[in-house]
């Protein structure tokens, strides 16, 4: 039978609780084993059950206290090192949301100027373009010129300097040609 997805709010029925709160920390004691054998690392569980008056321990008295005054004895700096609140925790999501938010702003701002020049080697008129994407495509272009007077030069072994003497005009017309020969 397959298992329904479990509410999470107070079980107002006080068995239904128990058990509940029996079985839960069971489970938590287990998955607690498990992580410390699998990494290799110490851990410490104190799990206070209001209707037990022995509070459930993992892994045993001696071995618990020992792990938290191992952690005790580390400096106040390295206690909190890595702590988080759920506000932290919030915040450090929503700065790493941003940042893949501008660069996906950035590869479509990268593609949609690749589109308008394939557009132009195509044939397309440039009088519909704002001036905007103008100077995108102006810098795009030259930017891509440059990257490949540098590949030119890396391939023929020459200088870098006697292909920067060459013309703004006969860099496009280089561009546009190795355009059109990647595009076929």
């Amino acid at each position: 039978m397959a298992r329904k997805k479990v509410k999470l709010a107070w079980i107002l029925n006080d068995s239904t609780r128990r058990v509940a709160c029996r079985k839960r920390t069971k489970g938590l004691l287990k998955k607690v084993s498990e992580l410390s054998t699998l990494c290799g690392v110490e851990v410490a569980v104190v799990a206070i059950n209001p209707d037990n008056p022995e509070p459930d321990i993992w892994p045993s008295v001696p071995d618990a206290i020992r792990t938290l005054e191992k952690f005790e004895s580390l400096p106040k700096l390295d206690q909190i090192k890595r702590t988080m609140n759920q506000e932290g925790f919030f915040r450090k999501q929503i700065e790493k949301l941003d940042q893949q938010a501008k660069k996906l702003a950035n590869r479509n701002q990268d593609l949609h100027l690749d589109t308008l020049l394939y557009q132009c080697l195509s044939g397309k008129s440039l009088d519909d373009l704002n001036s905007q994407d103008l100077c995108d495509l102006a810098r795009m272009i030259d930017a891509k010129a440059n990257a490949l007077e540098e590949r030119i030069n890396d391939l023929k072994g020459k200088e870098t300097h006697s292909v920067q003497q060459a013309s703004v005009e006969e860099r496009k017309i280089l561009l546009f040609y190795t355009i059109s020969i990647i595009k076929t």
